[in-house]
């Protein structure tokens, strides 16, 4: 039952292990028994315990403790079994009702070395909102240049340099009047995503349309997917963008 001595123990062994960050590596037994409001014998004991089991890591100098090698182990299983399709859904519903535009989850796919094509983003999951008059932009499957939409310039811009050579078509093709076609002035434009931390896109793809993205990051820090939001420029002005 909650509040048995099996449960309690495991969600204060729960409330230690949560307790260590980048910032807090290493914890004592006795600042945390202050901080989780916890008797010292009862910390060390728990604290012990998942040392045995390699959750935990206890340095035989100062005696205070960090997380142990068996927490990796658990870590890898749970990220090689995500996917970021299943992931991403319910946050992609939910922002499709909160800004009530198409919402997408958006990937790169990246040519062969030598082949002499160009990368294309592929729409991989779309949410439209009830109701709402939508441009057919985003249907699941659709390929798209990647430097002519928002979520193109996110992940181009997480490539590094020469990989990013690879991927640019040249030259660049206009699809309207707004295409940065120029590959100086597209680089430049790669900084200002990496700076700002998402990619806009008026009007570059197809006239009257508007979009914005911003990178998923997995468990490493790699940019895996894009999730952008889209909709006519009429309703989705450049100052909303942002």
């Amino acid at each position: 039952e909650r509040g048995g001595p099996g449960v309690q123990s495991l969600e204060r062994a729960i409330a230690i292990l949560k307790s260590f960050s980048l910032a807090q590596p290493e914890r004592g037994v006795g600042e945390l028994s202050r901080e989780l409001g916890l008797h010292k014998s009862t910390v060390s004991r728990l604290m012990a315990t998942m040392e045995r089991g390699g959750l935990l890591d206890r340095d035989p100098h100062t005696q205070r403790y960090r997380l142990g090698i068996e927490i990796l182990v658990l870590a890898a299983h749970v990220a090689g079994s995500l996917d970021v399709q299943e992931v991403a859904r319910p946050f992609l519903k939910a922002l499709s009702v909160e800004f009530r535009e198409s919402v997408n989850l958006v990937v790169l796919d990246l040519p062969s070395p030598g082949s002499g094509q160009s990368a294309q983003v592929v729409n991989v999951e779309q949410f439209v909102p009830p109701a709402r008059q939508v441009k057919d932009i985003g249907r699941v499957g659709r390929r798209m240049s990647s430097h002519a939409t928002a979520a193109g310039k996110v992940l181009l811009a997480s490539l590094p340099p020469d990989l990013l050579l690879e991927a640019l078509p040249v030259p660049l093709p206009a699809f309207t009047a707004a295409t940065i076609t120029d590959p100086t002035r597209f680089v430049a434009e790669l900084a200002r995503v990496r700076q700002m931390g998402y990619g806009l896109a008026c009007e570059e793809l197809e006239e009257g349309l508007n979009a914005v993205a911003t990178p998923i990051y997995d468990h490493s820090g790699q940019v895996v997917a894009a999730v952008s939001a889209a909709g006519p420029a009429y309703r989705v002005t450049p100052q909303m963008l942002p």
